[in-house]
């Protein structure tokens, strides 16, 4: 009976140093940016380019990026005038509001301030891609300071105008408001090019390690926002990548993946795509892209056993092998270990 109850308290010990653990590491990012002065300027191109009142050619004055140069006019007024555009810009105004867009912007744009002062607020433009841009709904160009945001492509899971367009439902998924201050928070840390890549190894877990660290940007720039919405996942889904972690591990254990520089392994676990490539039974289930996922893990890991690394020096460090090696990642098959 005494060894039964050394190993009952041994465990409680166990379960509540991790979760003093990840709760130390969620307290890291939880900064207080209320002295950061942002304020968000914000153009609503769809407005004035569906405004008839608005010629086309003070519309090239005020927006002299947007509208190819060789197109004529008279092309723009028919696609300012088609029906499927309009009705589709209609959803646009019920279902998203300028003034939320506003807020989380400036939120996150203080958040990437504080870690990175050197960040220059740029302009946003709203506007309508008549769901053309939904696999790239942000366009961040650092060398002009615009920041351009297609709202059509956040209307919502299963939205009629997407189905319309044939969009697989997978992709879906992320295409609603909870989802735009992560997708914005991606392009800006591309474009400002904060993970480096150039890395020591072309490893399958130093590519994790690097899809990792974007997400761990994520944590630090989005603390406020669901594990789901960062890495565009359901809470399903994510829930199924947490019960499964040790499988998963398991899997690429069995099958020598982890050191492997096989570029296959990014198709099969680190694209986009419905499912992750197992080859069993458990690829119905799975969301794509685990190995993202899991590279995550094993970074929060990393900044949990060495909490003196600063979140600039972590993202810098090009030897992503290291950083396994000192992580220690060695998921529990316990899923209430999460």
């Amino acid at each position: 009976m005494k060894i039964i109850k050394y190993l009952i308290i041994l465990l409680l010990v166990i379960s509540c140093t991790h979760k003093n653990s990840k709760d130390n590491l969620n307290k890291r990012w939880k900064v207080d940016v209320s002295k950061i002065q942002v304020s968000v300027e914000i153009h609503d191109i769809a407005n004035d380019f569906y405004n008839l009142n608005f010629s086309i050619s003070n519309f090239r004055k005020k927006y002299p990026f947007y509208l190819s140069q060789v197109t004529p006019d008279s092309r723009f007024e028919r696609d300012r005038r088609d029906s499927m555009e309009l009705n589709i810009y209609s959803e646009i105004k019920k279902k998203v509001a300028n003034d939320k867009i506003k807020a989380e912007l400036e939120d996150l744009f203080k958040h990437i301030k504080y870690y990175y002062p050197d960040f220059k607020l740029p302009t946003v433009y709203l506007y309508s891609s008549f769901t053309s841009d939904y696999l790239n709904p942000i366009t961040y160009i650092p060398q002009n300071n615009y920041l351009l945001i297609a709202t059509d492509c956040f209307l919502g899971y299963g939205n009629k105008y997407y189905d319309m367009m044939k969009i697989d439902r997978y992709i879906q998924r992320t295409m609603s408001m909870e989802y735009l201050s992560s997708k914005t928070a991606k392009e800006i840390i591309k474009g400002m090019a904060l993970v480096p890549r150039e890395i020591t190894s072309q490893s399958f877990v130093s590519q994790m390690i690097y899809q990792g660290k974007i997400l761990i940007l994520e944590d630090a720039f989005l603390p406020e926002i669901k594990d789901c919405y960062k890495i565009g996942y359901t809470q399903d889904q994510i829930n199924w990548a947490r019960d499964n972690e040790f499988e998963i591990w398991n899997f690429f254990i069995e099958n020598n993946y982890i050191f492997s520089d096989d570029i296959s392994l990014s198709d099969r676990f680190l694209s986009l795509a419905p499912f992750s490539k197992f080859y069993t039974e458990v690829d119905s289930q799975s969301p794509g892209q685990i190995g993202c996922w899991t590279g995550w893990q094993i970074c929060r890991k990393y900044l949990i056993k060495n909490d003196q690394v600063s979140l600039q020096e972590f993202i810098k460090n090009p030897n992503h092998e290291q950083i396994f090696a000192k992580s220690k990642y060695k998921p529990s098959p316990d899923a209430e270990e999460h």
